[in-house]
């Protein structure tokens, strides 16, 4: 039975989620933290279990709502669910009249009953109606006398139940004690048939009208009926969370009596008994100390037998994890020290026995949840439903991505439904999938869940989705490319231009066609830029091109700090064989200087011989500026000047000088080199 949709109301900090319209796969709910994923989850877990929990108004009504609803009866969960072909064929065998239309889809609602416990009520659409056969009471009146008529002296019950007949008859629309009335009449007719089976013929012909009658019964009948088959037939939630972490060591007496007490803490020892055969009672006994009149032999002889229980429910839970953890082979170990059990696991790589605890949290994580679906599945008729809330948060970031695969073999089967706020674990290939949970209204604020990918005025919500989207759009942008990172929008534009006018120019291309010029905005903004790019997936034709001034150099030395020695790092200096050049050293200086007045307004003023004699062209303008007056020469101003020069250039391509070109094409011919020695 498919899980399709659901809405949750009157629950924790929920008033009224709306109606959340689910993936028949994965669905994944998005949302920061306190946003309400947990109460959702548990709301839907608490409507239907294999751990008989349901729902409690003191702990679950929302607290702000309590006092002026507490004598209310109010719904909790309205869930829906589809039916299969061969579920609605079974449905239908189950009852005793087949319906006019046979219904597609079933909708379980629960409400509170009282301050503790829930009721819950099933109705099914289209409704559960038997068809109409279109015998009136009357008819039915008729056929019955006809019966009865057809022998002049009938037996004393047939004439007692023809008279109970007509006085239903007489009380229209004939009520539950009417129809009893005619079923008796028929019971009474049947045994009289029994003693005179050569009536048989006579009595049929009236006696259908009678049945036909019966059979167009209230459709409270037959929804009684099928009430039985769809409760059995509801697929069952296991809820899974960080806090349902097995314990690696259990103080058995403290567990005994813990489960006798329904401590819900124990839950996942409980499956952990269950999965692996241990009594935990048997186990204790088997290890108490000789008894007075018991042998040492005996005794020993019953500690070996304990501890081939504890190997042999070792071996069970070891099972095969080749499609659950991946990372490693692990063998589980179990020892007994003093009243305490003790779960090792030891591995491939390691094959001494390691305390649980002391294993990775994810690995925790992850053996705790496959004891629990394992154990509590095979109660549920059918699939269950999953509830993983916020899985895998303890996890590397690959694992996080293999979870998703895992989530997906796993779907073919159990439907999942996850909550998280994890990038990794948002399968970007299926955005579809998503719900996300925020916040809304005044204080006390309440849960709601869109299922839209963005709802309106919470982009806070989306940030996952977002970190998420970024590093998948840069590797399908960048598939196939040759990307350059550069340091700043100036040295973007004087590059693309100078590609782009020389390309039309001279009619072939100047840099290699895949090549893709990025700026990063700035030096703070590189070496982000550059992790996402050079980590990605199969990506090795990549540079980084930087200037040659002492903040180029700078940033090429942190660069090498992140990435190491074989960073994929050039210079504009190294390039050009220039020590120290920058990207607006491709111009001529006089050209540079030219544009950098006429942009600022100052006067034809000629660069000095010290100017001149700069290292830079921006270099020799900031001395230029400073000595007219003209202020500083900041990185936006450099940006003006190379936002005009090569505007003009892409108006007039002959404004372009000569060696500017031949430095272009020196600088293009060198960065084709160095991409093409990077391996693709």
């Amino acid at each position: 039975m498919q899980f399709v949709g659901f809405r949750i109301k009157h629950y924790k900090v929920v008033h009224d989620t709306g109606y959340v319209k689910l993936d028949p796969r994965v669905t994944t709910f998005v949302g920061k933290n306190e946003s309400g994923k947990t109460s959702i989850f548990t709301a839907l877990w608490k409507s239907l279990n294999v751990a008989d929990v349901t729902f409690d108004r003191l702990y679950d009504y929302p607290r702000s709502l309590y006092t002026h609803d507490r004598d209310r009866d109010r719904d909790v969960t309205v869930l829906e669910f589809e039916l299969s072909d061969g579920e609605v064929e079974s449905l239908l065998a189950s009852l005793s009249r087949r319906p006019a239309t046979p219904p597609r889809r079933l909708t379980l609602t629960t409400a509170y009953a009282g301050e503790r416990g829930a009721r819950t009520e099933l109705a099914f659409s289209p409704k559960l109606a038997a068809p109409a056969s279109g015998v009136t009471v009357a008819d039915a009146l008729q056929a019955a006398q006809a019966i009865a008529a057809a022998e002049h002296e009938p037996p004393a019950d047939v004439q007692d139940a023809l008279a109970a007949v007509r006085e239903a008859a007489e009380r229209p629309p004939p009520d539950a004690a009417g129809s009893d009335a005619f079923r008796a009449f028929l019971e009474a007719v049947d045994r009289w048939q029994e003693t005179q089976p050569a009536r048989s013929g006579i009595v049929r012909e009236h006696r259908t009208a009678v049945v036909d009658f019966l059979a167009q019964g209230s459709p409270a009948d037959l929804e009684e009926e099928a009430h039985a088959w769809a409760m059995a037939a509801l697929p069952k939630f296991i809820y899974f969370s960080d806090y349902d972490r097995l314990e690696g060591r259990i103080h058995l007496p403290s567990y005994l009596s813990r489960k006798r007490n329904a401590d819900p803490g124990v839950r996942t020892q409980s499956v952990l008994f269950q999965w692996s055969g241990l009594d935990p009672e048997e186990i204790l006994a088997l290890g108490r100390g000789r008894d007075a009149e018991e042998t040492d032999e005996a005794a020993a002889r019953r500690r070996e037998v304990r501890d081939a229980l504890l190997d042999t429910a070792a071996f069970t839970l070891s099972g095969d994890w080749a499609a659950w953890w991946r990372e490693k082979q692990h063998r589980v170990h179990f020892s007994m020290e003093g009243e305490d059990l003790v779960l090792k696991v030891s591995d491939l790589h390691n094959s001494f026995p390691v305390p649980f605890e002391e294993r990775s949290k994810g690995f925790q994580w992850f053996f705790s949840f496959y004891l629990v679906f394992l154990a509590e599945s095979r109660h549920v008729h059918g699939g269950a439903v999953l509830l993983l809330d916020e899985p895998g948060l303890h996890l590397h970031p690959h694992l996080q991505s293999e979870l998703i695969g895992l989530f997906e073999r796993i779907a073919d089967h159990n439907q999942i439904l996850y909550s998280t706020h994890l990038p990794f674990l948002i399968d970007t290939n299926r955005m579809e999938r998503i719900r996300t949970v925020y916040l809304t209204g005044t204080e006390p604020r309440t849960s709601r869940v869109s299922n839209e990918i963005r709802p309106a005025d919470h982009r806070d919500t989306l940030s996952p989705l977002q970190c998420a989207l970024g590093p998948s759009a840069v590797q399908t942008l960048l598939l196939g490319k040759r990307p350059v990172i550069v340091e700043g929008v100036a040295d973007f534009w004087i590059l693309q231009a100078l590609n782009d006018c020389l390309q039309a120019e001279d009619g072939l291309p100047l840099l290699h066609r895949d090549t893709l010029l990025i700026p990063a905005g700035g030096r703070f903004r590189l070496i982000p830029l550059a992790f996402v790019i050079l980590a990605a997936p199969g990506q090795r034709q990549a540079l980084v091109l930087l200037n040659s001034s002492m903040e180029g150099l700078d940033e090429a030395a942190r660069l090498r700090d992140v990435f190491g020695d074989d960073v994929p790092l050039l210079t504009i200096g190294d390039l050009l064989g220039r020590p120290g050049a920058m990207i607006e050293d491709v111009i001529p200086r006089e050209i540079y200087a030219e544009a950098a007045r006429q942009g600022r307004g100052q006067p034809d003023e000629p660069l000095s011989e010290e100017e001149q004699d700069a290292a830079t062209n921006v270099e020799a303008v900031s001395q230029l500026f400073r000595r007219t007056g003209g202020g500083e020469f900041d990185k936006a101003q450099q940006a003006k000047v190379a936002l005009a020069l090569t505007d003009g250039w892409s108006r007039d391509r002959s404004t372009i000088p000569e060696s500017t070109k031949e430095t272009a094409r020196q600088l293009a011919e060198a960065l084709n080199r160095n991409l093409d020695l990077r391996p693709g």
